[in-house]
């Protein structure tokens, strides 16, 4: 008998002693989206500048909620250009990566954006 490990499954273990099984199902990898996510809003605030209580949580509260909308739909498509099925132990580096970019989209999308035109040319920046 192997174990699974991942968080996913750990997840869905924990909560499945207080839920039923196939609630667990749900709510467990939606646990792991939000500490994920958690994780990386927080190292995404330690690059902001210093601001209120309210506005960190604030601030939290957006990219937990942002990473709960948006990491299933993107591990799915990662998944599918992967050839992958099963897509679940993307769920925690989706949800880590959607955090740890925080409010950054836009220079990352330049970034990105210029590395592709840097490429397409022929050249590495």
């Amino acid at each position: 008998m192997t174990s699974n490990l991942d968080p996913v499954a750990v997840s869905v273990t924990v909560v499945g002693v207080v839920f039923s099984p196939a609630l667990a199902a749900v709510v467990g990898p939606y646990a792991v989206i939000v500490l994920s996510s958690a994780i990386g809003a927080a190292w995404a605030l330690g690059r902001r500048e210093p601001s209120t209580r309210f506005n960190a949580v604030n601030f939290f509260a957006l990219i937990c909620g942002t990473a709960l909308m948006v990491t299933v739909n993107v591990a799915d498509m990662i998944g599918m250009w992967l050839g992958k099925e099963d897509t679940r132990w993307l769920l925690s580096p989706v949800a880590l990566f959607i955090g740890g970019v925080g409010q950054d989209w836009i220079r990352l999308g330049k970034w990105v954006w210029a590395q592709f035109l840097s490429f397409k040319r022929g050249g590495a920046q």
